[in-house]
């Protein structure tokens, strides 16, 4: 092999592994944590969280001895996500559902696939009624657009994947509604 033909190899060769590179870096969406954290938080906000009576034995039995346990300890952490900002979005979103759960109980509001709600029928609606409810879907949707970016910051997701937090949530939501 002559001496270019060396350098241009390697040259080909460090190319190759440049473009390589670029196109395999993808952003990481840590799915898990944001089901578990979505989980937590619509719980929290439908007032849903389980009472000790509730739980069976061995759920009870397993969470005594989570204590020694590092790895769970570890999870935890790496799931709960709190910050002012969003305690006090949970609190509006709890103060919002209390408000709408007559409407939900009816049928009047529908969770979306997106992560945020829609007003689904309003026969029998007053109109004063209609403009109420109205004003509460759409502070509701605010309120949860700022949650989904809060949580995707404290996650560390890049802004740009909001809306699959939003996605995940969704499930969330939904779930609860059925209930």
């Amino acid at each position: 092999m002559k001496k270019g033909q060396k350098w241009i190899g390697i040259f080909l060769f460090g190319l190759a592994a440049c473009i390589y590179a670029c196109v395999t870096v993808n952003i990481y969406f840590p799915a898990e944590k944001v089901e578990s954290v979505a989980s937590e938080i619509v719980k929290d906000v439908r007032g849903e969280k389980g009472s000790p009576s509730t739980q069976d034995k061995s759920s009870r039995l397993r969470k005594r001895f989570q204590v020694f346990s590092p790895s769970s300890a570890w999870a935890q952490d790496m799931t709960t996500v709190s910050n002012p900002t969003i305690r006090a979005l949970k609190d509006k979103l709890r103060n919002n559902y209390r408000q709408m759960k007559p409407f939900y109980d009816k049928g009047m509001v529908k969770e979306g696939n997106d992560g945020y709600i829609t007003v689904n029928q309003t026969d029998g609606l007053s109109l004063k009624d209609r403009r109420e409810l109205n004003s509460l879907v759409d502070a509701e949707n605010q309120h949860r657009r700022q949650l989904y970016g809060e949580v995707a910051r404290a996650l560390n997701i890049d802004s740009s994947q909001t809306n699959k937090v939003a996605e995940v949530f969704a499930k969330e939501w939904q779930k609860s509604a059925r209930q």
